[in-house]
């Protein structure tokens, strides 16, 4: 993040399922900086923003996070926490908590299993067992209390790094679902059939998302998606599309995949990817209306580039609320009408 007030602190490695992702700033930066962006998203119009590290005991926890979720949602913007399924963290990403992943191992060492890479083949260890009632239990408590706890708009899960489970019970529950698809995305059905079943009867006007973090050309199968009918219809799944907007059959190659609620995730306009000196508003043109003629539901992309002070952020960000609104929308109409936020 760079809304606050030490934005050269920020960090660029990434995280993985068994290495964390640092907080490097103090503690009053996480509010300081996510008020600053829910403020902006509220001026141009931004359905909600997705926190990884939602919950930090070094940036105030659960008391820094709930006053957070008060202030956006008075302002009519959502917070839709990241919450890692079998890896990262679960929903209290760092900090001795009940709801934290490595909190819930060291009680429960038996619970966890390792999982090997579904591209590459590397083993990742611990991770929580999808297949286990133990484990679906501690999930949908913990939903339970982050629903209870905090006033947000859903949840963003991940199954993190494309892992496939490893353990025999794991095996025969993706093999009991009865149908083929990616074993990462079969752990995921797994993993969140009755979560979501769950989630939907809880808050019935949310938005609970599972990031597949991959485009469509990458789903074995395609545009064959049966997952998407065996979980809760309402379910939310997310695609990754900076591959998918590049190719040249970019929008028509991707039609006829099966009618589900769809979220398109890009890798624009931040530092790790070396691109906070693009103006990206000629691609938001070109691409969101191919969004709109694929059903899309929502687009996201990141955000820890502060617009304040920073024209061409602002530009980048107010073009995709622009587009999102109206597909329709012209380049020179766009330009000719930007004002800064």
């Amino acid at each position: 993040m760079t809304w606050d007030d030490e934005p050269a602190a920020i960090s660029l490695r990434m995280a993985a399922a068994d290495q964390k992702f640092v907080y490097p700033k103090r503690p009053e930066s996480f509010l300081i900086g996510f008020k600053r962006l829910v403020d902006y998203c509220a001026r141009i119009g931004v359905h909600s923003i997705t926190i990884w590290g939602f919950l930090r005991a070094a940036h105030g926890g659960v008391k820094a996070a709930a006053e957070l979720c008060e202030y956006a949602a008075d302002r009519g913007v959502g917070i839709l926490p990241g919450v890692g399924l079998c890896s990262y963290g679960g929903y209290f990403y760092d900090g001795d908590h009940r709801f934290n992943l490595d909190t819930y191992l060291r009680e429960h060492p038996e619970r966890a299993s390792s999982a090997r890479e579904e591209r590459g083949g590397r083993v990742v260890t611990p991770v929580l067992d999808p297949s286990l009632a133990a484990n679906q239990a501690w999930w949908r408590d913990g939903l339970e209390w982050m629903l209870e706890t905090f006033k947000i708009a859903g949840i963003n899960y991940e199954m993190g790094d494309f892992v496939i489970n490893s353990s025999p019970e794991a095996a025969a529950a993706r093999a009991a679902l009865g149908f083929e698809a990616d074993g990462n995305i079969l752990d995921i059905v797994v993993a969140t059939r009755d979560l979501m079943d769950y989630a939907y009867r809880a808050k019935p006007d949310g938005v609970f998302i599972n990031c597949t973090y991959r485009g469509c050309q990458d789903i074995s199968g395609f545009p064959k998606m049966p997952y998407v009918d065996a979980v809760h219809p309402d379910t939310v799944w997310e695609y990754t599309l900076a591959g998918m907007v590049r190719r040249p059959g970019f929008p028509g190659e991707f039609a006829g995949m099966p009618e589900h609620r769809k979220y398109g995730y890009l890798h624009w306009f931040n530092p790790s990817t070396n691109t906070t000196d693009t103006d990206y508003v000629a691609e938001i043109a070109r691409v969101f209306p191919g969004l709109v003629q694929l059903e899309f539901d929502f687009a996201g992309t990141y955000g820890e580039v502060s617009a304040i002070g920073n024209l061409l952020a602002d530009r980048n960000y107010q073009a995709q609320a622009a587009w999102a609104k109206d597909p329709a929308l012209t380049l020179d109409a766009f330009n000719a009408g930007f004002q800064p936020a």
